[in-house]
């Protein structure tokens, strides 16, 4: 298993699994034609991770999500959880300070998911 690259479109983020630093960044807008397909393809990359990786970390800077995304992108983060436990995910979610929105869907995840949520405003 290598290292996951999705190069960013208009429509979704580019997407950097590195396997030796054992982290996930996603950055742009995500509103992919089919969210599900998209995100199930990066939740398939961390499924199969090596059983000795015991944890991961996702950095995320979307700076739009639609609301089909969200909801994939809330399956991926349950497969994080699922394949490291909770106590071993960190979801970075950074977003522009002024962005009401973008903390809110922030502060959503972390009532839904165990996994630690760091806001980080910029």
């Amino acid at each position: 298993m290598g290292d996951l690259i999705l190069n960013s479109t208009k429509n979704s983020p580019a997407v950097e699994g590195v396997i030796a630093t054992q982290k996930l960044n996603i950055t742009g807008n995500s509103f992919p034609e089919n969210a599900q397909k998209f995100y199930s393809s990066i939740a398939a990359w961390v499924v199969g991770l090596p059983t000795s990786f015991n944890s991961i970390e996702i950095n995320c800077d979307i700076n739009y999500m639609a609301s089909s995304s969200l909801i994939s992108f809330l399956d991926l983060l349950k497969s994080c959880e699922a394949k490291f436990g909770a106590e071993n995910c960190v979801l970075n979610w950074n977003f522009e300070s002024d962005d009401d929105d973008a903390e809110k869907t922030g502060d959503d995840f972390s009532k839904i998911v165990t996994m630690k949520i760091n806001l980080l405003p910029y």
